[in-house]
């Protein structure tokens, strides 16, 4: 597989500033191609520094951006609505700003947004004419988005590769992919063959992320079947690891990470490229 290996910068917090450099470095060290960046909020200045570090350490990068209530595509307040648009827009500039290739996320509805039901047709609807809207605008400044596939517990539009990939199909601009993630496909898509072969034309970024949300390996997910079905669909594009621990209170609670699974970052980060070069050969 042509791949490239990333780090998420979520295990260390929401907040990447350039007092994040130093991280930069030992991925850089460890032999990372990129890092994630999560988009919030950031100054211009905070962001040009940033892309100047990793461009000296050779590191390329990809972006996260997160959905709050206040500005959710499927909320029936048309105002939530059209504020949506110009949240994910200027997370789109950012990411624009740090040199990123794509912007990932469950950019679809609001994180942990719920009704007591499933999904209507309205609300479908009213997502996929948001991700049009900012796929376009995307494409202008050459920027993919993914919309990342989140289990069941985080949000009730996108929890399976085939929901993704029939929203991707309704977008229908080519910088719009399925984003697959391992842990969340490990609550709902348990047969990797069968997940990834429905998003074969249609996936565009990948998350390694265990179970448990730490060291990859030690958890439950079928790597093997992940990393077989990857080689079988001739996947190209970014292998990012996401793993999140308790250093950042909110993304703790946000993410319901209440232990560390692992014994520090940097182990975290070296055991799992390890780990990847193992499985890809």
């Amino acid at each position: 597989m042509n791949v490239k290996i990333g780090m998420n910068m979520l295990l260390w917090g929401v907040e990447t500033t350039p007092a994040s450099i130093p991280v930069f470095a030992g991925l850089a060290a460890a032999g990372y191609d990129g890092v994630e960046i999560p988009m919030s909020g950031h100054s211009a200045a905070d962001l040009k520094t940033l892309a100047s570090a990793c461009e000296d350490l050779n590191l390329a990068r990809t972006a996260s951006a997160f959905v709050g209530p206040e500005t959710n595509p499927i909320s029936p307040d048309a105002a939530i609505r059209a504020a949506a648009l110009e949240n994910i827009k200027a997370a789109i500039d950012d990411a624009a700003t740090i040199g990123a290739e794509i912007l990932i996320g469950g950019i679809y509805q609001a994180h942990k947004y719920f009704t007591g039901r499933g999904a209507t047709q309205q609300e479908w609807d009213w997502s996929a004419d948001y991700l049009r809207a900012a796929g376009e605008y995307a494409a202008g400044v050459d920027l993919k988005l993914g919309l990342e596939v989140l289990n069941r517990f985080e949000v009730y539009l996108i929890n399976t590769a085939a929901d993704g990939h029939r929203m991707v199909e309704q977008v229908g601009l080519a910088n719009v992919g399925v984003h697959y993630d391992t842990h969340h496909a490990n609550i709902e898509d348990p047969v990797p063959a069968v997940a990834l072969k429905s998003i074969e034309h249609s996936i565009n970024h990948v998350h390694l992320s265990e179970s448990h949300r730490g060291t990859l390996g030690t958890g439950q997910v079928d790597w093997a079947g992940t990393f077989a079905s990857l080689a079988d669909i001739n996947y190209s594009g970014w292998l990012v690891i996401e793993a999140f621990g308790t250093s950042d209170p909110g993304l703790a609670e946000a993410a319901n990470v209440w232990r560390n699974a692992f014994d520090s970052p940097e182990q975290l980060y070296r055991d799992g490229i390890a780990f990847i070069r193992r499985h890809l050969g």
